[in-house]
């Protein structure tokens, strides 16, 4: 019933919006979805009870083989899912709230927005609660079209080209994933059932180990690709910052973790454990951390900052995720389960910094129309609301404790890099990178806030509706941090419901140590560090300090552009980035040759002779690799 309702109120949201563009039904349109998320977040708190919400609709009677699946919607919240259910409904309360008036910036009929926004959230919750592998393709699949819809609002030619450039990259990662999904379905007989295919088919593959590597592979490059996973990020850089702020906090605090929430069933429930699949897994989560962040340093636009730094931080997600299956597939379930919760940590650490520090750039583009940091400056005075928030965010995603990045970034480490394995290679390597990650948010935090402007920016603070969800994701922030033992609660639920074993761990305000720990260290350390900030507190005089340089030992001489902030680091890394800009024509190539295809196929489809002898090959195709599966 519970479950009915949130559907219903969101399709009747998206309906009414339907009616008018004006600034008044957008209002609505995201007062509702505001209540809506609450319903979201409460359907998440029953999930962790003993009997959470479960709903099957019997659509239609018939149907055999893989149709057989469509016959029977089954929608369920689980442990792991009431997880996720928790982070949509509390970033779409934001955004939502936060867009009632942000979205008065817009002067453009808002119809496309007020329809496809209730919509997008409607979906990417569905595909949380279905519990069959055809309809989590289709719920995804229409959360990917109405994302697409949202990225290209405001419809000039840059935002209308990252939206194509989103769906096309998106659409062929699903289509990888749908090959697997029928692998996996043809292999237990007809059906796309979680329970049965969790059932039966890790049993079947752990003899065809083939198979198994055909079917992970199918789905990290599907969802590897939502996820913004390198080599496949490439939307994301483009896609974010051209969608409403408020969009942009949604696409990157929910939308790309809703893969590492599938990548959970789908390698910890439905395929054996193989430690390469795991070692995979980490790589590519340490390049896109290593390449996400080196990009984010560059970037002179606050969101597309923001964006690729988005892509450094899932690879702090998948780099504990794989390290989790490494370690499990080797027997060793201790480290596993702390691997496997870093990294569940981190997603909602994430969800939570990440969508804070959009809606602050949000709120800079709504007073000021700028994204550009070169420009900006200055504005702590007249936005301090804004100001301090933002540092929240930009001190959580840092890993500073006592802040909740810290936390989960500690367990990543605490995972990774006291093993003898290859993977405290990976995890030295993100302790390194977390320092980058400080510098690009130095640079984000004072080229708006602290540093003057290029020119005077007379502005004020923005609306309540505005500061409050930032103020929300803040305290987040600073509670997950301090008392990180209600997140490891609910995460220890969701991880035990994928049939791991979750190992005890003492939790201390900004740490988390196992069981079996020693905390005396620790314990002199807070002292001390407590100490120290007391006295410098006691004995702090006003003194005159020379300029930071960023590193330099020129004085500056005058305003330092943000393009200039970290220069001769990024000189020292030009290799680096001429391997990025060769990896991204590559990309172009094959883009423009994509395209090309698509005019070719729009003008072959009129051929009825070219069309029937292609679809004859694709078939043929099709039936050799199901055949092949088969034997």
């Amino acid at each position: 019933m519970e479950i009915l309702l949130v559907v219903s109120l969101l399709i009747i949201a998206a309906v009414i919006g339907l009616f008018s563009g004006k600034k008044a039904m957008t209002k609505v349109v995201n007062l509702i979805s505001a209540i809506v998320s609450l319903g979201v977040c409460y359907l998440g708190v029953l999930g962790f009870t003993d009997n959470p919400p479960s709903i099957k609709l019997s659509l239609f009677k018939g149907g055999s083989g893989i149709l057989q699946s469509f016959c029977l919607l089954n929608l369920k919240i689980t442990h792991l899912s009431a997880f996720f259910l928790l982070i949509l409904g509390v970033l779409s309360f934001s955004a939502s709230l936060y867009g009632v008036s942000y979205m008065d910036m817009y002067r453009r009929d808002g119809r496309l927005y007020n329809f496809s926004y209730p919509l997008f959230l409607l979906f990417m919750m569905l595909t949380l609660l279905a519990q069959n592998l055809l309809w989590f393709i289709v719920f995804w699949e229409l959360m990917t079209l109405f994302s697409q819809f949202l990225v290209a609002f405001e419809r000039n030619e840059k935002a209308v080209s990252a939206a194509f450039k989103y769906f096309c990259m998106t659409k062929a990662g699903a289509d990888f994933m749908l090959l697997a999904i029928i692998i996996m379905i043809v292999k237990i007989a007809g059906t796309g059932d979680y329970s049965e295919i969790a059932r039966f088919l890790p049993q079947y593959l752990s003899h065809h180990s083939v198979q198994t590597y055909a079917i992970a592979l199918g789905m990290l490059l599907g969802l590897g690709v939502k996820a913004a996973m390198v080599p496949f990020h490439s939307w994301l850089p483009d896609a974010h910052p051209e969608a409403p702020s408020n969009v942009s906090a949604l696409l990157s605090g929910v939308m790309i973790k809703l893969p590492v929430y599938m990548m959970f069933l789908v390698f910890l429930k439905f395929l054996p454990l193989k430690e390469y699949i795991g070692l995979g897994i980490a790589l590519m989560g340490t390049l896109t951390l290593f390449f996400g962040t080196m990009y984010a340093l560059r970037q002179t636009d606050s969101k597309r900052l923001l964006a690729f730094s988005s892509i450094g931080q899932i690879g702090y997600i998948l780099l504990s995720f794989g390290t989790g299956l490494y370690f499990l597939s080797k027997g060793n379930t201790f480290l596993g389960a702390i691997a496997l919760m870093a990294s569940l940590y981190h997603t909602i650490n994430h969800a939570t910094f990440k969508g804070l520090l959009f809606l602050t750039a949000g709120s800079v583009i709504y007073r000021t129309g700028s994204r550009d940091l070169d420009y900006l400056g200055g504005l702590a005075k007249a936005m301090p609301i804004t100001a301090l928030t933002a540092l929240v965010g930009a001190l959580s995603i840092a890993g500073m404790p006592p802040l909740n990045g810290f936390v989960s970034k500690w367990m990543i480490y605490v995972s990774t890099i006291p093993t003898p394995t290859i993977l405290s290679l990976f995890g030295v390597f993100a302790l390194f990178m977390s320092s980058v990650t400080t510098a690009y948010l130095v640079k984000y935090f004072t080229a708006i806030f602290t540093r003057s402007s290029l020119e005077e920016i007379n502005t004020r603070e923005v609306p309540p509706t505005m500061w409050i969800p930032q103020g929300i994701l803040a305290f987040i922030c600073l509670l997950f941090g301090i008392y990180p033992k209600l997140p490891l609660d609910l995460i220890s639920k969701g991880i035990s419901s994928t049939g791991i074993t979750v190992p005890a761990l003492k939790t201390f305000p900004g740490v988390v140590v196992p069981g079996t720990g020693n905390v005396e260290p620790l314990a002199m350390f807070v002292v001390l560090l407590t100490l120290g900030t007391v006295l410098l507190a006691l004995t702090y005089s006003k003194t005159a300090l020379p300029v930071w340089t960023t590193g330099t030992r020129k004085p500056l001489g005058m305003r330092l552009p943000a393009s200039s902030y970290y220069a001769p680091f990024e000189d020292e890394f030009e290799e680096v980035y001429s391997f990025g800009n060769w990896a991204q024509r590559i990309i172009s190539l094959m883009w423009r040759f994509t395209r090309k295809l698509a005019v070719l196929y729009d003008e072959q489809s009129y051929q009825v002779d070219s069309m029937m002898m292609a679809s004859a090959v694709v078939l043929l195709l099709m039936i050799l690799i199901l055949g092949g599966v088969s034997l």
